[in-house]
């Protein structure tokens, strides 16, 4: 079962950690490598984590969660050959997957449930947030 009040969290979270990725990205030349790529997005990362923490909500160690979203961005962000994409470019992306009141297409709408189910291992995992809801 999808709850929209969750929607609406793991969206938030989605959305500071493009903006991080985004502000914080200096350019492909300072960027060219894995190991820089890979500290880049941790310290993004880790950085919408430390927001979310001071509410109460724990993703830090959802190790699913930060993985989808290094592969996410390192093929479509970082090790993509033209980065013409905005700002509003991806928002528009995320913010459609995580539109539970618009009609989808399948793909979508897989998108949104896994990721979903990703987000709630973290919520599973803490008594505190499972009232969130």
């Amino acid at each position: 079962m999808i709850i929209k009040d969750r929607v609406e969290i793991y969206k938030d979270f989605t959305i500071n950690l493009l903006n991080y990725i985004i502000d914080y990205y200096l350019d492909q030349q300072t960027l060219g490598n894995d190991v820089d790529i890979k500290n880049h997005y941790n310290w993004c990362y880790n950085k919408v984590c430390d927001e979310f923490e001071k509410e109460h909500i724990n993703f830090r160690h959802n190790e699913q969660l930060r993985q989808y979203f290094y592969q996410f961005y390192y093929y479509q962000f970082y090790k993509k050959e033209s980065q013409d994409q905005s700002l509003q470019y991806y928002e528009k992306f995320w913010l459609n997957i995580f539109d539970i009141n618009k009609q989808k297409n399948k793909n979508i709408t897989n998108t949104m449930v896994e990721l979903y189910n990703i987000f709630d291992t973290s919520v599973n995992k803490e008594k505190n947030i499972l009232e969130i809801a």
